[in-house]
């Protein structure tokens, strides 16, 4: 008796133990709420099994969920490389798949470490889901989410309810995600962010690799760094180098600089970039805009190139100025006079404005230049304009129209004043022609040089010096008929306009001259000068002859050039060659400040006042009457008359003659 109620007593435990075991497995199963996914009755399958290397306690209820076996404390788990541990779990042999729950930890190779609240394993189709609080880690990521799944066979962990990959560097996040730990690469979509110290990037597709930090983007994508912006819809940027190849018309901004072009070569802690096809460089402190087929620039040295149907427009005076060429560039140096930087800094205060502009910028063009303004256009072969001193020259034989004038001749510098065009220079072979209405007459001047001042875009004043002949053709004063030309020739001449027409004309030297007849100056000997040119049909009439270069279309319709035929072209070496005169006169500066101190140490005081006493300061001992020897020449200064008396004291015809002078 007593030995049967010890064995009633013990299964009376061993059923207390069972069913404590099974309310305490359902209760951990709960965790899993509505994320749990329930197994599927399936038959059993050959291959790798799971084995269960230890439990705190096994329990089985038939009745209750057959096959299955609940495993509680310390639970450890194997199936291949894979390790899984958990405080409890439901283990179905048959089908070979288990839940857990509790504190979930599985290991895959000794790699890759996964930590979740719950986890269902398909031991067939070796997919893991780990759910709440999930936390993939390898040796370079880390992975969190709430909901994620793990394909060994793949080795691919994927989420799909929100979820962020860190590395050391950067923090990804975005809507769905897949990462391989094997080869850290990853790839997100839906409002994918990357958020580092230096950059912050958005987009709604992402391929990244968490070693080599590179990613590959496509859809609306904005990247913003220390170093700049970009958008873009397709490309590859380094994040670790700020460095992108960047296609289907993006945007790059650095500074005030902003690069447009089909694709796009930018490296951001250079700061250059490099465009190809339809290409638009802007520059808000320079104010101008390049166009090109080609572009670069460096924002380090502060240089911009465009080429290949390039043009640009400078909006920095009044009237913008558009320009084109072969090749156009954009050079800034920074302005090394220190009294005209003292000024600009003066002027800047008394005026109350920002910083002033501290730079001296240039503008140049290279072959088949065509300029336009509404007061003036040109054509040339090169271009250079200087903003320092508001000066645009022009070389290569340039004719300059303004209304129904034309100047050309082997060189021309335009000057700017308060931003308008204050006088014009043509340099060698000067010709200035006006064209009288609508039939074939023209006066014309020609000389060694000429100058032209201008008021309200209208030419006020012509003077021109040297081998001066000229042609003019007279108008009856009460019907205003033409009735004859005048053909005169002196070492100078000066004539002032009132409206566009001659109100007077002065020659100065010795003058020979003849009248002609109309009648008889029909002939191109007689009314045409040596060095005549019209050359009407080159004249740009209006911007779209300029910003239409070699197409009829404005350029956001331009059809690209093939990559092939834009990769002749470097920028970088473009700008070495633009930057070495710079550089050399650097280098001469500091070598001749270095000989000059060097030489200044090795004086003595009187030695060094006796050699350079031409430019110090006198001293007690020098005397009143002495005056320093100077080595300066003011020969080369232009002077084109005399005086103001000169101008105003002819009472002759406005036509021809040569003016007294007063005594």
């Amino acid at each position: 008796m007593p030995q049967e109620k010890n064995q009633r007593l013990s299964l009376c435990v061993a059923l207390a133990l069972v069913l404590m075991g099974g309310s305490y497995l359902t209760s951990r199963a709960s965790l899993s709420g509505s994320s749990q996914i329930p197994p599927s009755p399936r038959s059993t399958k050959s291959g790798a099994r799971i084995i269960l290397d230890h439990a705190d306690l096994l329990s089985y209820d038939a009745a209750l969920q057959p096959g299955v076996q609940r495993l509680k404390g310390g639970v450890v788990l194997r199936h291949g490389n894979a390790t899984m541990t958990c405080d409890s779990a439901y283990l179905n042999e048959d089908d070979q798949v288990f839940e857990a729950f509790g504190d979930v930890h599985m290991v895959q190779g000794d790699t890759v470490h996964m930590y979740a609240r719950y986890l269902y394993y398909d031991g067939v189709s070796k997919l893991a889901r780990l759910r709440h609080n999930v936390h993939l880690a390898n040796k370079t990521t880390d992975l969190y989410t709430d909901s994620l799944d793990y394909d060994r066979i793949a080795d691919i962990a994927y989420y799909f309810e929100g979820g962020s990959i860190t590395d050391a560097q950067n923090t990804l996040t975005s809507d769905y995600g897949q990462f391989i730990p094997a080869t850290n690469d990853a790839e997100f979509r839906y409002n994918v962010k990357l958020v580092n110290d230096k950059t912050t990037m958005t987009t709604e597709h992402l391929f990244y690799n968490t070693h080599t930090r590179i990613s590959s983007y496509e859809g609306k994508t904005l990247i913003k760094s220390d170093s700049g912006q970009i958008v873009s819809d397709r490309g590859i940027y380094d994040v670790g180098r700020d460095v992108g190849i960047l296609l289907q018309r993006s945007e790059v901004t650095s500074g005030a600089k902003m690069l447009v072009g089909d694709s796009i070569y930018y490296d951001g802690m250079s700061k250059f970039g490099e465009a190809f096809g339809r290409m638009r460089l802007s520059d808000t402190i320079q104010k101008a805009v390049l166009y090109g087929d080609y572009g670069y620039f460096d924002d380090k040295r502060n240089y911009a190139f465009a080429t290949s149907r390039a043009h640009a427009e400078e909006y920095s005076q009044k009237d913008t100025l558009y320009v084109s060429a072969d090749t156009l560039e954009l050079v800034s140096r920074p302005i090394p006079d220190r009294r005209y930087l003292d000024s600009l800094r003066a002027k800047s205060v008394s005026e109350s404005k920002s910083k002033p502009d501290t730079m001296m910028r240039y503008l140049r063009g290279y072959r088949n230049v065509r300029v336009f303004r509404r007061d003036a256009q040109a054509v040339a072969d090169s271009l250079n304009y200087t903003s320092i001193d508001s000066t645009l020259s022009l070389y290569g034989r340039p004719i300059m129209w303004s209304e129904e004038r034309q100047l050309s001749g082997d060189t021309t510098h335009f000057y700017f004043r308060r931003k308008k065009l204050d006088y014009v220079d043509v340099l060698g072979k000067a010709l200035a022609v006006e064209h009288i209405d609508s039939v074939d007459f023209y006066n014309q001047m020609s000389g060694d040089s000429l100058r032209a001042y201008l008021q309200d875009s209208t030419v006020r004043e012509l003077l021109v010096q040297g081998n001066v002949e000229s042609i003019y053709y007279m108008q009856e004063e009460d019907s205003k008929e033409y009735n004859g030309l005048n053909r005169m020739k002196s070492s100078t001449m000066h004539v002032l306009l009132d409206s566009g027409k001659v109100k007077k004309s002065f020659w100065r030297g010795p003058v020979e001259g003849k009248a002609y007849p109309l009648e008889m100056a029909s002939a191109p000997e007689v009314n045409r000068l040596p060095l005549f040119l019209w050359a009407a049909d080159r004249r740009p009439m209006r911007k779209e002859d300029i910003t239409t270069v070699g197409d009829s279309l404005p350029p956001s319709e331009q059809k690209p050039l093939p990559l092939s035929d834009l990769k002749r072209f470097s920028g970088a070496k473009a700008a070495l060659a633009a930057y070495e005169p710079f550089d050399r006169k650097d280098r001469e500066d500091s070598i001749r400040t270095d000989s000059l101190l060097t030489r200044y140490h090795a004086l003595r005081p009187e030695e060094y006042r006796q050699t350079y006493q031409c430019i110090l300061r006198p001293t007690s001992d020098t005397g009143a009457g002495t005056i320093p020897q100077s080595y300066l020449d003011y020969s080369w200064v232009y002077r084109p008359f005399s005086s103001k008396e000169d101008q105003d004291s002819s009472s002759i015809s406005s036509s021809t003659g040569i003016p007294a002078r007063k005594n």
